[in-house]
């Protein structure tokens, strides 16, 4: 299951991101990495633009924190 901070419902409206993105980058990363204080990164490009998806994984879900265009 994935879950979305407010902070992150906020970027996706304001950055044009779908959740149908956001399950995209996660199912099938082009890059994947390690962000503070355990957070989790995964890269996917779209089109010209390289999304990156910070999330935090929990025993049976994933919280998503924030979504930048890179």
């Amino acid at each position: 299951m994935i879950y979305y901070a407010v902070h992150a419902k906020a970027r996706m409206i304001f950055r044009g991101i779908t959740e149908e993105m956001i399950k995209t980058a996660l199912a099938k990363p082009d890059k994947v990495g390690f962000g503070h204080n355990g957070k989790s990164l995964v890269f996917k490009k779209f089109g010209k633009r390289v999304m990156k998806v910070v999330f935090v994984n929990k025993k049976s879900s994933q919280v998503i924190v924030s979504i930048i265009w890179d």
